[in-house]
């Protein structure tokens, strides 16, 4: 075995001057090495990063044409500073402008297409056609002012969104630039912010609308790196021999290993003298991907990880560092050959020479005895005394020499110094989690119990859960959820220890993220229904309020009896305050997040009341069903009843609110012809009945626990049948306020027919179509428009405008609580 407790050898200095073949001198002399990133081995990734890119893009588009349609102070504003330009000026925005847009395009396009990089032509094309598709169907849809109110003028600016340009300028210059060379993409970038000022200065297009146009084509770039893949930007294996040429190292076969990190390019190969190099090649994506690391750590994380390195040497340098100072601790560590950057784009490039070793991942319970694992724990614990983490404890870090029965540690890409007891514990705790997936959870915690003190064994087990272990073992363990709890119990019981709580890394939990990602759509939503509401106040003056207090008193009783159908839901006891504190909490999780967040709120409920998952989600689905059921039968009862007193009229004088309703009846109705006409052809019908049976069988199963008893069952269904009553009944009343009167069944239909349209709206909660449906089936039935407008209001306001405040409110005292 190879180690580096005798310090660097002779290696460690390349040879002052290195014959670079002519490979090499054609590579730096060409004009693609210098403008464009290496074109690798054409290996792609989908990155997550592209998909969180493309939800903000959708985010922030949303947000643009909110604002724009709601209030055009800030593009007044903004513009009342920024235009016209200085005279003086005016000339250099317009060159800006029109050599911006227009060159940077060509420039990009003829590299692409000279440099015979097909793949930049492709990614370019689909992403302006993209842009160009989205752009021409929000002119279409919006109209020349651009979703604005009619009689808005705002200067001499064009108010049409987006800008047609600008949107295919930001769609060619985001597709290529993960293709360049690290200079030339921060010239692009610049280009982008300039276009973007000298668009809105130069009078070509309203801030917000250049804002959303860069969005448009920020998004439909995202969404061509979903379909394809994002190219690595690093170099492939003829690429890393020139590489390794500059540092007077010679390599025979080279090949990349099996698990690569993000940002850097990994390879295993063999050097003149037949001994294993691991080599590390470090592109231009290492700097950002460790930035956007060390960013989300430091928000989601209490342990932000390791110091941050601006640039691609330092962190070579520090990766060398630490494997030295390992070594001189007394850790056995791979020998470093060589450490710096190298070729046209300046990679860095990090060599060891390895001992005759397998990795923990690659090896089998028989490769790893009881010597070995003691190694491995006697090996941290040297690195332990050294206050030193390694930070990425995994199979692919633990070098394991079968022979031998030894253990070398690798890749200290994560290391820190002057390490906290915290991050020493979590080293251990890696040890556990790799070893456990090799050699078993009780071998694994015997092991660990023989070679750790009793306290250092504890804080190791505080840290044993998959949001404290490197990535690597979580990839592996996600065939084996359990295997973590196996190793802690086990370890536990073999070291006679009580079993410690778990430490919680995060900063912010996963509920709690969702819950703040809800509160600010929630918030959103509801922010701008009560705008809109605040303008109807002046139509229920003159209503009748003690018919106004029995419509508040009717609506709040609606989550009452949803409360009754959750106590009907399970087969064993629930407490009553409980399930009514989740049902008006759910009146904000809806408009959060629609059906599923309601659905995964009372699934949560039933799991922390006791109930396992299968018994909690099967619940959830009976909830729902039993809803289904009881609007469908109150439908059906009322339709007969309600048949000869709505007259529904599609006239050309009809309001937009009334042709939206119609249209999305239309979709309802064709979207029920193609789902029937799918479930008929048998492929599709067997697929559909292998995916649903098992949760109908689940459903089932629980449903018949619960039919089981007549007064579960009296539970269920009475109290969503209840609560269709009452919410029809404070319609009713509502209408009474204004000296109206439509009888129950009618009321009913409207409200049913209503809801279905809302259901497919995509605004929260379905809020301005279901009123729209509503007023609609109200008037059709006989009452004037605006007592059936000031009804629609009071009960709406009492179901769906209030209630998630107080929800809100709730749902929080349910998470402090652990309800939820």
């Amino acid at each position: 075995m190879t180690d580096m407790r005798s310090g660097p050898g002779p290696d460690l200095q390349p040879p002052p001057e290195v014959a670079v073949p002519g490979a090499q001198r054609s590579l730096v002399r060409d004009w693609r090495s210098a403008l464009l990133a290496p074109a690798g081995d054409g290996r792609r990734r989908r990155r997550g990063t592209d998909g969180m890119r493309l939800a903000a893009a959708v985010v922030a588009l949303v947000c643009c044409l909110l604002i724009i349609h709601y209030d055009s102070r800030i593009d007044r504003a903004i513009v009342a500073v920024i235009h016209p330009p200085p005279w003086s000026i005016t000339w250099l925005v317009t060159v800006v402008y029109q050599a911006g847009s227009f060159g940077v395009v060509i420039v990009l396009v003829g590299m692409a297409l000279l440099a015979r990089r097909w793949e930049i032509a492709r990614d370019i094309g689909l992403s302006a056609v993209g842009a160009a598709a989205v752009t021409g169907l929000l002119i279409l849809w919006l109209g020349n002012h651009g979703g604005r109110p009619g009689g808005v003028v705002i200067g001499d600016y064009d108010l049409s969104f987006p800008v047609l340009r600008i949107a295919l300028f930001a769609a060619v210059a985001t597709a290529a630039l993960p293709y360049l060379a690290r200079g030339l993409q921060v010239i692009v970038e610049i280009f982008i912010t300039l276009v973007a000022l000298a668009t809105a200065v130069g009078g070509h297009g309203l801030p917000l609308n250049v804002v959303g146009s860069l969005v448009i084509g920020w998004g439909t770039t995202a969404v061509v790196r979903l379909a394809f893949g994002s190219p690595l930007g690093l170099p492939s294996a003829d690429d890393v021999r020139r590489l390794l040429a500059e540092f007077g190292i010679s390599v025979g076969h080279l090949q990349p290993m099996p698990q690569q990190a993000w940002g850097a390019a990994k390879y295993e190969a063999t050097d003149d003298s037949s001994r294993r190099l691991a080599i590390a090649v470090y592109g231009r994506d290492a700097a950002g991907g460790r930035l956007l690391t060390k960013a989300g750590r430091f928000l989601l994380y209490r342990d932000s990880g390791p110091t941050l390195t601006l640039t691609r040497l330092q962190q070579v340098q520090r990766e060398a560092f630490f494997a030295l100072r390992a070594g001189q601790a007394g850790v056995a560590v791979p020998e470093l050959v060589e450490a710096g950057t190298a070729g046209p784009s300046k990679d860095a490039v990090l060599v060891y020479r390895l001992p005759s070793t397998i990795s923990l991942a690659e090896a089998g319970p028989d490769d790893v005895g009881d010597g070995a694992l003691d190694d491995i724990y006697r090996q941290l614990l040297i690195l332990r005394k050294a206050r030193i983490a390694h930070g990425a404890i995994s199979g692919d870090a633990l070098l394991i020499d079968p022979a031998g029965q030894t253990a070398v540690l690798a890749d200290f890409r994560n290391a820190i110094g002057s390490a906290s007891v915290d991050q020493l514990d979590q080293d251990l705790a890696g040890a556990l989690a790799a070893t456990a997936v090799t050699v078993g959870a009780e071998r694994a915690g015997d092991a660990a119990a023989r070679c750790l003190a009793p306290e250092v064994l504890a804080g190791a087990l505080r840290h044993l859960h998959k949001p404290a272990l490197d990535p690597a073992i979580g990839r592996r363990l996600r065939s084996n959820s359990g295997l973590l709890d196996e190793v802690r119990q086990q370890a536990a019981r073999s070291a006679s220890i009580e079993l410690p709580e778990l430490a919680q890394p995060r900063r912010v939990s996963w509920p709690t993220l969702i819950l703040i990602i809800g509160t600010l759509i929630g918030g959103w939503a509801l922010i701008g229904v009560l705008i809109d509401v605040s303008k109807s106040f002046d139509t229920v003056i003159g209503a009748d309020w003690l018919w106004v207090i029995i419509a508040l008193v009717l609506a709040q009783l609606a989550y009452a009896s949803s409360a009754v159908e959750t106590l009907g839901s399970v087969s064993g006891p629930l407490p009553f305050g409980r399930a009514l504190a989740v049902e008006v909490a759910n009146a904000f999780s809806g408009l959060a997040g629609g059906a599923p967040a309601v659905f995964a709120t009372r699934v949560r409920f039933y799991q922390k009341q006791g109930y396992d998952a299968t018994v909690a989600l099967s619940s959830g689905a009976i909830m729902t069903v039993a809803s289904w059921i009881a609007t469908t039968v109150v439908f059906v009862v009322s339709l007969p009843f309600a048949w000869g007193s709505i007259h529904l009229e599609a006239t050309p004088e009809s309001g937009g609110d009334s042709k939206l309703v119609w249209i999305i009846l239309a979709v309802v109705v064709l979207a029920g012809v193609v789902i029937g006409l799918a479930l008929a052809v048998p492929r599709l019908r067997r697929l559909a009945a292998a995916k649903l049976r098992p949760r109908i069988r689940d459903v089932w199963g629980n449903l018949r626990q619960v039919a089981s008893s007549p007064r579960k069952l009296v539970l269920l269904l009475g109290g969503a049948l209840g609560r269709e009553l009452l919410i029809a009944m404070s319609l009713s009343v509502s209408l009474r306020a204004f000296g109206d009167h439509l009888r129950l069944p009618v009321i009913i239909v409207v409200i049913v027919l209503a809801a279905i349209v809302g259901a497919v709206a995509p605004s929260p909660g379905g809020m301005g179509v279901v009123e729209a449906g509503m007023i609609l089936g109200l008037t059709a039935a006989g009452v004037s428009e605006a007592d059936a407008t000031a009804a629609v209001f009071i009960q709406r306001l009492f179901t769906s405008y209030l209630p998630p405040i107080w929800g809100w409110f709730t749902l929080v005292w349910l998470r402090r609580r652990d309800y939820l």
